[in-house]
């Protein structure tokens, strides 16, 4: 995973995870692969979240004069 995937890459790939996730025809070794890999990108978009939430507190700092 690099380090310059923005969210919505990140949010895709998660889904196309969850999706053969769910899908039920996988055994217990691509399953676990495919939940470390989850892993992976839910840590990604979480950096992207405190990211956002980071510069929305600072733009809304600035906006009312704090």
């Amino acid at each position: 995973m690099s380090s310059k995937e923005d969210y919505r890459t990140l949010q895709s790939q998660l889904d196309a995870v969850l999706e053969e996730l769910q899908a039920g025809d996988i055994d217990i070794d691509r399953a676990a692969e495919l939940y470390e890999q989850g892993l992976k990108l839910i840590e990604g978009i979480k950096a992207h979240l405190a990211q956002a939430e980071n510069t929305i507190t600072k733009l809304t700092a600035d906006f009312s004069g704090k």
